[in-house]
């Protein structure tokens, strides 16, 4: 039993030290990349006086500086143009066509929904209500025929009524 609790306690304080061996190391990291930062920025700073620095020290910009109104009277000028283009008009109208069409297309489904569901409820309704009783009447088959061999009898006879057939 004491052979396993210290086993345990060994794993944890292998744990614990993994834990903190790696906590210092993302710490170091972290301060040798603010470090690195912070010399950048105090390289940058340093531009305030450039005489005292040597050429390479200095912001030398090569791209020309960029005109922000020139830019965004361009782009003004350019969205402007496109709203106001006959076929830009056009293509929104047939947009908003196609979208009510579809609207009105899916209110039409709508409405026929709600008849199929009204006609069904009314024959769930027809079908909750008990069954009446019938009374029961006698169904009045076809109509006997007579039998095809006295109608021949009957025809043949009708010349010798008084006479009998042997047959019989």
């Amino acid at each position: 039993m004491h052979f396993i609790l210290g086993t345990i306690i060994l794993a944890l304080f292998i744990l614990a030290i993994r834990v903190i061996w790696h906590t210092l190391k993302s710490a170091r990291l972290w301060f040798s990349q603010h470090w690195a930062l912070w010399q950048t920025a105090r390289l940058r700073q340093a531009s305030v006086m450039p005489a005292l620095l040597p050429p390479r020290f200095t912001v030398q910009n090569s791209l020309p500086a960029t005109d922000w109104e020139t830019l965004s009277q361009t782009v003004r000028q350019g969205i402007l143009e496109r709203n106001n283009r006959p076929t830009y008009r056009l293509e929104t109208l047939d947009i908003e066509l196609q979208v009510k069409q579809k609207t009105q297309a899916i209110m039409l489904a709508d409405i026929e929904i709600a008849k199929l569901q009204l006609s069904l409820a009314q024959a769930q309704e027809l079908l909750a209500q008990p069954a009446k009783k019938r009374r029961k009447t006698q169904v009045e088959g076809p109509a006997k025929r007579p039998n095809p061999a006295s109608e021949l009898r009957k025809a043949l006879g009708s010349g010798k009524e008084g006479s009998r057939s042997a047959v019989h």
